[in-house]
């Protein structure tokens, strides 16, 4: 299993297939056919790596050969293997019904991301909301695409809303108050409060060390 991005995970059988032998062409297929089917087609068959959640995509090893086959170069391949998962992304939402509940998948990665939520919408919007948006424009099957994209499209602008306010700061020192306002004989301290907290610190620390060497003075006085 490798994770794309820390995005969502992907499962991937633990035998590599470079494409260079033909005979890998029937272990694949194989592969394939038990993901797709569910097991339903290969009963008596043992994935290599199981599935463990509903909610997990399933990368097909043939999207690996082909790229290899064709003698793709590692950008190449790369490219290839993100745009496949993006697919099959999208390919999950459409199985919800009702169709409004495909967010619960989206949120299911989001809290297993470990990246910048900003950078995991910029995702959904960008590049998962595009696939949607061309499928539609294809007309890819007889589906509700723009119900799809529009619940896409809500749940994204609503998280970025709220994290663009929630990093909003203030400036104090911009704040302008109504002079009609019931606010009255309010000061606003900004630099000032922190120089005078560490002045007031500095003292602290000064007439302790004073008062500990009189103390010691004293001692040594009466000693003497």
């Amino acid at each position: 299993m490798i994770k794309h991005h820390n995005f969502f995970k992907v499962h991937l059988p633990k035998k590599e297939y470079k494409g260079e032998n033909e005979n890998e062409l029937v272990d694949i297929l194989m592969e394939e056919a038990h993901l797709v089917s569910d097991g339903k087609w290969t009963k008596d068959y043992e994935p290599t790596n199981p599935k463990i959640d509903k909610f997990e995509i399933s990368l097909y090893p043939s999207i690996l050969y082909a790229v290899n086959k064709l003698g793709f170069s590692e950008q190449e391949k790369f490219q290839r293997i993100n745009h496949s998962i993006d697919v099959g992304f999208v390919d999950f939402l459409e199985r919800f019904n009702p169709l409004y509940k495909c967010t619960s998948f989206i949120e299911y990665h989001l809290y297993h991301y470990k990246g910048e939520k900003r950078e995991f919408y910029k995702h959904i919007k960008y590049q998962i909301l595009t696939i949607i948006k061309n499928r539609k424009k294809g007309k890819r099957k007889n589906f509700d695409y723009e119900s799809l994209e529009q619940i896409v499209q809500d749940w994204v602008d609503e998280k970025m809303s709220k994290q663009e306010n929630n990093s909003t700061i203030f400036n104090a020192k911009n704040l302008i108050v109504n002079q009609k306002s019931k606010i009255k004989n309010q000061s606003i301290k900004t630099d000032g409060k922190e120089k005078e907290s560490n002045w007031n610190k500095t003292n602290v620390i000064i007439a302790l060390i004073v008062g500990i060497a009189t103390i010691i003075s004293i001692i040594w006085q009466i000693m003497n």
